[in-house]
């Protein structure tokens, strides 16, 4: 009985660790969202070099798993795609690699799902 009690306690406390993880992340997302809403709209409302672009998707690209960072990453690609559209291509399909695969397949990028196996073959 007290090894189902020992159990019960490690489970608990291990659930308890990965709530304190989970709330943790959910505010360094919502932090995020606070610092680079006014620096992107300010990005947005000058006309900055591709360096400065590039810079900030780099930013946002470790979050762009929450929508509300995407719609920032989106902000940046439509405002600079027609001045960089190497630039925002390259972030498009990066983007697309890390967080939207499927939108990949059947594509003539398909090839990019398996980029990471080529090195393990060698």
């Amino acid at each position: 009985m007290a090894i189902n009690i020992h159990i019960m306690n490690s489970e608990e406390k291990l659930l308890q660790d990965i709530s304190v993880i989970a709330q943790r992340l959910k505010e360094l997302h919502n932090d995020a969202v606070t610092a680079y809403t006014p620096q992107v709209q300010e990005l947005c409302a000058k006309k900055a070099t591709a360096n400065e672009v590039g810079w900030m998707l780099d930013l946002l690209f470790s979050f762009a798993g929450d929508d509300r960072i995407l719609k920032l990453y989106k902000q940046v690609c439509r405002t600079y795609w027609q001045i960089y559209p190497e630039t925002i291509a390259f972030y498009i399909m990066e983007y697309r690699k890390e967080y939207d695969r499927e939108s990949l397949i059947g594509t003539e990028y398909e090839y990019l799902l398996h980029e990471d196996e080529i090195g393990e073959d060698e």
